[in-house]
């Protein structure tokens, strides 16, 4: 069922309300338009929430509706939220209504934790655990359209429709496990990651800073965050506003007029009221104190030890990962890796303070026993039971 009248919506609600307070999880979907736009254009909000006679589920039109008291709903700490890889909803929820969920369950990651794979898809959790097949017929369908047609809404709800029983097996087997804290710390992180508010002045990092001076990236930075000020306001990917590449030159060439502007290369499009604030943005550079210009990023060749002590760190958290059923990824990416042997090649192993993966169950699984190992504390070999390396 499609709702897109304020009075069935009302309705609707009051019968979610009903059901949420009986127990009842709520599953939550959404569909959205996020090519070429700043910012994710909601376009179909999709509801389910069991009761003992059926389920209160509906598909919600957020271009006649007013969804600010579902936002209540999500942010409501008594209601468990169900999601699978919810990232972006929940992030939708957070820019369009302020809403930051609570008690959220998102089976993806679950899943991560219970042997099923990094970032499985939801139809193929759903055939493991119920098998029902689902769908993908539907997968590439214009959203934003009107009026949407009884398959596409079907397809639609599909996506919540099979969340509770595919999150009564995960919890129970997250219980079961032992594991359900170790799964609620990264619905956690997600959620945080999903409601974070960046700040413009940390745009320029996400860029290839290489070979920079400290005056240079100065100016790029200020010219990225004149870049997300104008893509937000015109509701457009920054890079429409401004190539990355030509951002980087603009940075390089510090140019003085809007004609030296726009004789870089792939900017000739940019307005002359933009072009300006970009060239506003230059001059706030250079005349800012050299000590608040950002550190000169490192391009030398890194240590050539990197490799073989990565690799060795690898072989632990791989078969750790193997041996307890867990997500490699999760456990110990790269990044992390790179940072813990960093730690050890300049003596500062003392000093790590607060990575991810020495806290919690990370910390517990693989993230000391890393560190004990590059303190020659552990050594590494294999167990003939298991057929894995292990740390002894």
């Amino acid at each position: 069922m499609l709702i897109s009248k304020p009075a069935q919506f009302a309705q609707f609600l009051e019968e979610l309300q009903v059901a949420t307070s009986n127990g009842a999880p709520l599953a939550l979907d959404t569909e959205f338009l996020g090519e070429k736009r700043y910012f994710e254009r909601l376009c179909l909000v999709q509801i389910h929430a069991p009761t003992e006679i059926g389920a209160v589920e509906a598909a919600l039109d957020p271009f006649t509706l007013d969804l600010a008291p579902l936002a209540r709903l999500i942010e409501d700490p008594s209601i468990v939220k169900l999601v699978h890889a919810g990232a972006v909803d929940l992030k939708i929820f957070f820019q369009n209504f302020g809403a930051r969920p609570q008690n959220v369950f998102d089976t993806q990651i679950a899943a991560a934790f219970l042997g099923y794979g990094h970032q499985i898809g939801y139809a193929d959790l759903v055939k493991r655990i119920t098998r029902v097949q689902l769908s993908k017929t539907m997968q590439y369908t214009d959203w934003s359209a009107r009026p949407l047609s009884d398959e596409q809404i079907d397809y639609a709800l599909a996506d919540v429709r099979y969340l509770p029983p595919v999150f009564e097996k995960l919890r129970a087997d997250l219980e079961g496990r032992g594991r359900m804290g170790w799964a609620q710390s990264e619905f956690g992180r997600a959620i945080e990651r999903s409601t974070r508010q960046f700040d413009d002045y940390d745009a320029f990092k996400r860029l290839n800073l290489s070979g920079l001076s400290r005056k240079q990236l100065a100016v790029l930075r200020e010219g990225a965050s004149v870049r997300e000020i104008i893509a937000r306001g015109n509701d457009k990917p920054p890079s429409f506003i401004m190539p990355d590449l030509a951002l980087i030159q603009m940075a390089r060439q510090q140019p003085k007029t809007i004609a030296d502007l726009r004789a870089i290369r792939g900017i000739t499009t940019l307005s002359t009221r933009d072009a300006q604030k970009f060239l506003d943005s230059v001059e706030t550079a250079l005349i800012s104190p050299v000590s608040s210009w950002p550190d000169a990023w490192d391009s030398a060749r890194p240590d050539a030890r990197l490799d073989s002590i990565i690799a060795l760190l690898g072989v632990v958290v791989s078969s750790t990962a193997a041996a307890q059923d867990v997500s490699r990824s999760y456990l110990a990416p790269r990044e992390v890796l790179f940072e813990l042997a960093s730690h050890y090649i300049a003596g500062t192993l003392d000093k790590i303070g607060d990575l991810p993966v020495l806290q919690d169950w990370r910390g517990e699984l693989v993230g000391r026993d890393l560190v004990a190992l590059l303190r020659g504390e552990r050594v590494v070999s294999f167990d003939d039971e298991l057929k894995l390396p292990v740390l002894r």
